[in-house]
């Protein structure tokens, strides 16, 4: 069930809402959802949260999940016209290959590049030689199409960048094996971008 209180939710409900708060919480919500990451739960309170000032929010916990769960319902109503298999799907499925093989593979890892080339270090399994990940950025980027780029590295010393290469190699090939292109030039100081990715990415269906 989506939230219906909060720490400084109100006695507003999303029909009443001033007009122009309710079409930016939507507008945020319906971004949050195309990028399909967390529950209905965290996205409601994501969505509360963004007007937060001052102490409080003028969207109560509330209100944000009535907006969430109108548009989580539409977007799980499109998600029975999608292919049985798309393209988030496949991504999904490269990285868990990826990560069964020794290369430490996080998606919608962090905030931005830099905080997730400092963390997931911190995710390796003692056996992985290298990583992969794209962050919450990265996923923004691509839900709204324009395209989704990855970047990669070796754990530990590579003074030369073969071993990075390397990881990039492994990344490439196990997004053609999942039926993905990538364009990627082989220079390990270059990230690597998915060719025409149509993100589309899965919602839980809503509990209750």
């Amino acid at each position: 069930m989506l939230p219906t209180t909060g720490e400084n939710a109100t006695d507003e409900n999303a029909a009443a809402l001033d007009a122009r708060l309710l079409e930016e919480a939507e507008e945020h919500a319906r971004a949050l959802i195309r990028r399909g990451s967390g529950s209905a739960r965290q996205v409601a309170e994501q969505v509360s949260d963004y007007f937060y000032a001052d102490g409080g929010t003028p969207l109560s916990l509330a209100a944000a999940g009535d907006i969430v769960g109108r548009l989580w319902r539409e977007r799980l109503a499109e998600q029975e016209t999608w292919p049985e298999v798309t393209d988030a799907d496949r991504l999904a499925a490269a990285f868990a290959a990826l990560d069964a093989g020794g290369i430490t593979a996080r998606m919608d890892f962090t905030c931005c590049g830099t905080c997730g080339t400092a963390e997931i270090r911190g995710e390796a399994a003692d056996e992985d030689h290298g990583y992969v990940f794209f962050d919450h950025q990265d996923a923004e980027a691509a839900a709204d199409g324009h395209g989704l780029w990855l970047r990669y590295g070796a754990h530990g010393e590579d003074a030369d960048g073969s071993l990075t290469v390397a990881v990039g190699q492994s990344v490439v090939a196990a997004l053609a094996e999942a039926g993905l292109g990538a364009a990627w030039d082989g220079d390990p100081s270059r990230a690597i971008s998915v060719d025409r990715l149509d993100w589309r990415r899965r919602l839980a269906p809503l509990p209750g």
